[in-house]
């Protein structure tokens, strides 16, 4: 059973608001300062996080991508009363840098993707390479998903692809409703008011 839903934050960081929204050109060249928001799910017997961030960024990255840190994963999780050896489950719903840098902190975890994002990021098409840094994953064993599982009762990792071929976002039931995580796929108000014509940005056709 579900106990508590709660957002956690990893601080924030600089993107091209074009990016975020498909197609809207108006708002490339635009700076937005994106949060990052992994959600912390507690269950009769889980410590579940959904998302964990972008972690320390390689220097390399540290030069061309600004990030602001207020607080972190960690810091944020000590605030609900936890350390990442609590953490019992990790669902990505992808695999791009500011989504698992976290994952790492999280020994005890079981890390749960979408197999076709998990084999996307082994080889992903040149614009996309940027997103996805494989040290932050490749030496994880992830139960790789294919398709719709739920993860433990009342949590659902269901495929929505576009944003990445392996894109996921997860179901939560809880009191008598369903919130959803939709990770990029609604990173905004304006891709969720606007869902027809103004989608999360980047799609690919894998």
């Amino acid at each position: 059973m579900i106990k508590k839903l709660q957002l956690l934050s990893d601080g924030a960081f600089e993107i091209d608001m074009g990016l975020l929204v498909y197609g809207k050109v108006s708002h490339y060249g635009k700076k937005y300062m994106a949060a990052l928001k992994p959600l912390l799910v507690q269950t009769d017997t889980d410590n579940v996080l959904i998302d964990t961030g972008s972690g320390e960024l390689p220097e390399k990255y540290k030069k061309y991508q600004k990030v602001e840190k207020p607080t972190d994963i960690i810091k944020s999780l000590a605030d609900a009363g936890l350390t990442p050896d609590d953490i019992t489950i990790v669902i990505n719903t992808h695999l791009h840098f500011d989504h698992c840098g976290g994952n790492k902190y999280f020994k005890n975890a079981r890390f749960y993707a979408q197999r076709s994002e998990w084999d996307y990021a082994q080889n992903p098409d040149r614009f996309a390479k940027a997103g996805y840094i494989k040290a932050y994953f490749e030496d994880l064993e992830f139960e790789l998903l294919d398709g719709e599982k739920e993860i433990v009762p009342g949590i659902t990792a269901i495929p929505t692809p576009g944003h990445t071929p392996g894109h996921q976002s997860v179901v939560i039931e809880h009191e008598g409703k369903k919130f959803i995580y939709a990770g990029d796929v609604l990173p905004l108000e304006e891709n969720l008011r606007y869902l027809c014509d103004r989608i999360g940005g980047r799609p690919t056709d894998r």
